[in-house]
């Protein structure tokens, strides 16, 4: 005969035993990064030269592959600028002027889940970037028309049509000023650092700018500084505390080699932006006069006092062809803004030009063209201010990189 109280203890030991082992199962499941919806998933772009023009891809990977292959890759199409926000990847299409909305499946597959059409609202051509608030608010920006769109990004749909100032000398052919990148700050400004790419030497702006889109005001003004031609169309990130810093551009160093601009202030300067978006008064670095350099083509990161800058040493012979400029020999250094001393790192000429392509985990992320044995490689930066190549990338360069949750 069974005592009751002894099978109720049974049970209750039974009970125990199954919810320990769940519960064991269930933490080695989420140890592993599979499967662990914290962990997230990760997003890689590349652009790839093919038979049929330059190509975009866009890949996800549970975790960070030792190479990407484009084969294995989703075909985004010629002009694409890959975003990401929350658990879904965007690609703004400049062929179409089609804002489309990824999903990862549990393939790893990445496939269009929604979209918005803008080719009877704004021109393709004058996209600049998008900008998210929340999963309810985003805006994309046609600045050269002089128009905001804000839209949901869970519906995919257009909340408003806002017309603001338009970008100065956006609509000139010959100076074609841009903005390809956007920085949302604590308090939902948007900064858009301007940038340039003349298709005329003799005509470009001779004042650094930034574009500053007030969210809550649904506002937009231009924060400028004449102590620096106008520079590259993104900011450098300080690693260790995110202060930002308008760096410069290899358009306008090829330009002034052209056409110099006799009243021009330095094109190889770095600035500081506050988090407002106007520009500190009392920071300012001529980093071509720091290297003694010919010209200053990048700052590709910044880490407190330690600049990474990739410079053409003084005495290049400029060729007689502009098309030509661009294959110039360059240099990297770190400049030390305390000591304003710089100090070469030859071991990273190998990778030719290196530039910045996101964030991961609260790491900078960045790619390469021009290595001296042909291939791509993401890096990713250490404490010691050596990159690290994390994976090669086939075929073609880095664009992007994100983790989405």
């Amino acid at each position: 005969m069974y005592n009751i109280s002894s099978l109720r203890l049974t049970t209750y030991a039974i009970v125990l035993l199954w919810l320990f082992v769940f519960l064991f199962v269930a933490c080695r499941s989420s140890s592993n990064g599979h499967g662990d919806k914290d962990h997230g998933l990760i997003l890689i772009g590349t652009r790839v030269k093919t038979p049929q023009g330059r190509m975009f891809y866009l890949g996800a990977y549970q975790d960070m592959p030792t190479r990407v292959d484009p084969k294995e890759m989703v075909l985004l199409g010629r002009e694409n600028a890959i975003y990401s926000y929350g658990k879904h990847p965007y690609v703004w299409d400049g062929s179409s002027a089609i804002l489309r909305k990824y999903a990862v499946d549990n393939a790893m597959k990445v496939k269009v889940v929604d979209s918005m059409q803008f080719k009877n609202i704004v021109k393709a051509e004058s996209f600049g970037s998008l900008a998210f608030i929340s999963n309810e608010e985003a805006y994309a920006f046609f600045l050269a028309e002089g128009k905001v769109i804000q839209f949901n990004p869970s519906t995919m749909r257009m909340t408003a049509s806002l017309t603001v100032p338009a970008l100065p000398m956006g609509k000139t052919a010959e100076v074609n000023t841009n903005t390809y990148y956007s920085f949302v700050t604590d308090d939902h400004t948007i900064l858009l650092p301007i940038g340039i790419n003349p298709n005329n030497f003799d005509k470009f702006p001779t004042v650094a700018q930034v574009a500053v889109f007030n969210s809550r005001e649904r506002s937009i003004r231009y924060s400028s500084d004449s102590r620096m031609s106008l520079g590259y169309n993104n900011f450098a990130v300080d690693i260790l505390n995110g202060d930002l810093y308008y760096r410069p551009s290899k358009y306008i160093a090829r330009a002034q080699d052209y056409a110099p601009v006799s009243d021009s202030p330095p094109t190889g300067g770095l600035l500081k932006v506050k988090k407002d978006g106007n520009f500190a008064s009392d920071f300012f670095v001529d980093l071509q006069k720091v290297l003694d350099a010919h010209r200053i083509v990048s700052v590709i990161y910044i880490k407190g006092k330690d600049v990474l800058v990739q410079y053409i040493e003084k005495g290049w012979q400029i060729p007689k062809d502009p098309g030509e400029w661009f294959d110039c020999p360059t240099k990297l250094a770190v400049v030390d803004l305390h000591q304003m001393t710089y100090k070469n790192t030859p071991l990273l000429d190998h990778y030719g030009t290196i530039y910045p392509v996101g964030e991961l985990d609260g790491k900078q992320y960045f790619a390469n063209f021009g290595a001296k044995d042909g291939t791509y490689h993401f890096f990713e930066q250490d404490d010691d201010q050596v990159f690290k190549a994390t994976t090669e990338a086939l075929g073609g360069s880095g664009i992007y990189i994100a983790r989405i949750r």
